[in-house]
């Protein structure tokens, strides 16, 4: 069982439910579930909050990929240059 499955489960959702809160319908949530269709970043984010894990608990390590645009990317590691340089100074 993949961990978005496992993760709907154990909070006893129905994959109408979760993609509800997605504001999708449940045949494209059941392709996301299914990984017949990438994870986005905004979708993990919402789902992490959801089961109240962190995103990186979503996804399995073969068969989920979570997509980011490039400038979320950028975003990231400026983000990372900021923490790496205060780790430095301290």
């Amino acid at each position: 069982m993949n961990k978005l499955k496992y993760y709907r489960k154990l909070n006893k959702l129905t994959q109408k439910n979760v993609a509800n809160y997605l504001h999708i319908n449940q045949p494209n949530y059941a392709n996301i579930e299914n990984n017949k269709v990438k994870l986005n970043f905004d979708y993990a984010n919402l789902l992490a909050t959801l089961y109240n894990v962190k995103v990186s608990d979503l996804i399995n390590d073969n068969t989920s990929i979570i997509t980011i645009t490039k400038k979320e990317f950028q975003i990231i590691s400026n983000i990372k240059n900021i923490v790496d340089n205060k780790k430095i100074k301290n």
